[in-house]
């Protein structure tokens, strides 16, 4: 039996492994338009910013090591038709431009997903970027090394606009973000996206916020400004457009690959299509926000990886599920480590939930035990019956652990009272006497309770 993969960065990767390891009698194929597979895209920003010198460490598995395992990978080949009632495609060599017939057995669609790149004038000059896939890398070092900019503007104000205004700021690049929304990172509940945008302010990155790109001002090829949709005229030799991504499904579509209400491919728990023997997984599928039970689509490295995985063993004659996500995410702005799981206060709300929270700001070591940071904690719990909702934690301290726990209390379907009683883990270095999780937790316990108001 002959599995075919199209797409070879996380899912598809994943996917190709796990599936010859279920069965190691199966072909399996990937098709892969770039010339490296398997790579974290989630390491760009931190090759930009100097942090990571060497690109080729994101690359985590090369062609000739899949094909040790029996599994075959072309890069610089691009899938430009499907026809899945005949169960063959036809694929392009980018090198010299053939096309070949394929036929397969099991196809896995891992297609991923596709910088949003406005309509705007002046979006072709030289030195205006994306930044998606590691070739990407070799534009910026081209302007970094030609132009050497002194002044960036990064359009929007998701994960990737926070970690190049960092990464700009390291090589001493003056930078302004320009947001459509009126506030960053919407996700958040506004207080805590507050802790975020001071920082940045006391980093001296400018915030244009409420004002969208209008168009870009070249001048000999090379763009020179960015101009708002408010008039605002931001001088600029870089600019990058990070207003996020859209999943890349118009080979799918084109095949009869049925969409959901998302945008992205419709898929069961088991990561297949409407068509039988079709699968798709990461930034190219849909899945189900655990918490709200509502579809959504959420382009993470690690889902992609855990969607990947379920897809592979399925295709190889498996029956994995993937039972969704709580949209577990974190990352680094400066001195800020930033993350979150599950719903929002406002998103708990808009899904009909009746949700209670508290803040609170504690260290995430014993008081007196050098080196400790703190961490805001806000959780939300449903006031019915103190089932865990959502967390978001902002600081210097460890974040992820904090935001681990949540997560794994949603898992957990746990209540903010199951919580305050968690056994976790308590030595000086390590911790408080009690977690500040435990603490946030008995907060809105006592609050549910009418303990406090």
């Amino acid at each position: 039996m002959r599995i075919v993969i199209i797409g070879g960065v996380a899912a598809g990767a994943k996917a190709a492994a796990k599936a010859k390891r279920v069965n190691p009698d199966l072909e399996v194929i990937v098709f892969q338009d770039e010339a490296e597979v398997a790579y974290s895209a989630c390491g760009l920003p931190y090759v930009i910013g100097g942090t990571i010198t060497d690109q080729n460490k994101l690359v985590i598995r090369r062609p000739e090591e899949f094909a040790k395992d029996g599994i075959q990978v072309n890069t610089g080949h691009r899938v430009v038709a499907l026809d899945t009632a005949n169960r063959r495609m036809m694929v392009r060599n980018l090198q010299d431009q053939s096309e070949e017939s394929i036929a397969y057995d099991r196809l896995i669609v891992a297609t991923g997903a596709l910088p949003i790149v406005p309509r705007a004038q002046g979006i072709d000059l030289d030195g205006v970027l994306t930044l998606r896939k590691i070739g990407d890398l070799a534009r910026f070092k081209s302007v970094f090394d030609t132009l050497r900019p002194q002044k960036a503007v990064i359009v929007g104000a998701g994960y990737i606009g926070m970690e190049l205004a960092e990464a700009f700021h390291e090589l001493n690049i003056e930078t302004t973000i320009v947001e459509k929304f009126p506030r960053i990172l919407p996700k958040f509940d506004p207080e805590m996206a507050q802790m975020v945008h001071d920082q940045l302010v006391e980093q001296n990155i400018e915030l244009i916020l409420g004002d969208g790109l209008s168009k870009l001002q070249g001048k000999n090829g090379r763009v020179i400004a960015v101009v708002t949709e408010s008039g605002k005229i931001l001088p600029a030799d870089l600019v990058v457009i990070a207003i996020g991504v859209r999943p890349n499904t118009e080979l799918a579509q084109a095949a009869g690959i049925m969409l959901g209400t998302t945008g992205a491919i419709a898929v069961d728990t088991r990561m297949e299509t409407n068509i039988p023997g079709v699968f798709a997984a990461g930034d190219c599928a849909e899945t189900i926000d655990r918490v709200a039970g509502q579809p959504v689509w959420m382009p993470f490295g690690d889902i992609a990886n855990l969607q990947g995985r379920v897809a592979g063993e399925n295709a190889a004659g498996g029956n994995a599920h993937f039972p969704g996500v709580f949209g577990t995410a974190i990352f680094k702005v400066f001195d800020l480590n930033v993350a979150m799981t599950g719903l929002s206060e406002q998103a708990a709300r808009a899904q009909g939930f009746d949700p209670v929270s508290v803040l609170i700001r504690r260290g995430d070591r014993a008081r007196y035990y050098p080196g400790g940071r703190e961490v805001t904690i806000k959780l939300i719990a449903d006031r019915r019956d103190g089932r865990l909702l959502g967390a978001q934690v902002i600081g210097p301290g460890k974040t992820d652990k904090m935001i681990d726990i949540a997560a794994t209390a949603l898992l957990g379907k746990l209540t903010c009272h199951d919580l305050e009683n968690a056994d976790l883990a308590y030595s000086p270095p390590f911790s408080p006497v009690l977690s500040p999780m435990i603490m946030a937790a008995g907060a809105l316990s006592s609050r549910l309770s009418g303990r406090m108001d």
